[in-house]
């Protein structure tokens, strides 16, 4: 089934086209204005449903017990918005990480970029962790850190930062780095501020989204959304 395919990466980027799975998601995806091509399931109660068997169901939704419909969505054209504070991926590679930061931006009405290394955040896993946080702000790929030249950079480092407080120009674009290798040295040098979490437990480090929605909370107290 040509459908299946979009779960390669290389197939999303050419067709310009991804998958999402369950009611409740796409259902969220159409809320927020994406556009659905074509929607299958096991049973077609609605005109424009294609019914499929158990079988293409499950190859569709690249799970064993896929709940369905599963919808293929156009990805929405990539953008920068200027006006919002960033969240930014760098190397992050786990979809559910990326997925967890999408939904974070979202939800403080800030935009999303990834860079090199992160993964895809039109991968249909991405998109479930995600929220359908991808359709409700902008999402860009992003080269090099010039591309960012409108915004404060504010790198994360697991220690030695100053606090996230001190930290008061607007827009700002937030880097985080994989959580096991960080930021590269000349991406610190790069930027404005390095800020850490102050974490008084034992516990070495902050999963990269967890730290990222701390960062993003306390960077969008007293400033709304930008």
């Amino acid at each position: 089934m040509e459908a299946a395919r979009l779960h390669r990466a290389r197939e999303r980027r050419q067709r310009g086209l991804t998958l999402v799975e369950g009611p409740d998601l796409l259902a969220d995806v159409i809320a927020a204005g994406g556009n659905v091509r074509e929607t299958f399931a096991l049973e077609a109660t609605d005109d424009g449903v294609v019914p499929v068997d158990q079988r293409a169901l499950e190859r569709l939704a690249g799970t064993k017990t896929p709940r369905g419909p599963v919808a293929v969505v156009e990805i929405p054209t990539e953008s920068l918005d200027p006006s919002r504070n960033l969240l930014v991926s760098v190397g992050v590679s786990d979809p559910g990480n990326v997925g967890t930061m999408i939904r974070t931006a979202a939800a403080f009405g800030w935009g999303f970029a990834h860079m090199g290394g992160s993964a895809d955040p039109w991968a249909p896993k991405t998109i479930r962790a995600g929220a359908a946080g991808q359709f409700q702000t902008a999402v860009a790929r992003v080269e090099a850190l010039t591309e960012l030249s409108g915004w404060t950079l504010v790198a994360t480092v697991a220690e030695g930062g100053d606090v996230v407080e001190s930290v008061v120009e607007r827009p700002v674009a937030l880097l985080i780095g994989e959580e096991a290798h960080g930021l590269e040295d000349w991406m610190l040098e790069a930027s404005a501020h390095r800020v850490s979490i102050p974490t008084p437990g034992q516990t070495e480090s902050l999963n990269a989204a967890v730290a990222a929605g701390i960062a993003v909370y306390v960077l969008s107290k007293g400033f709304g959304s930008t």
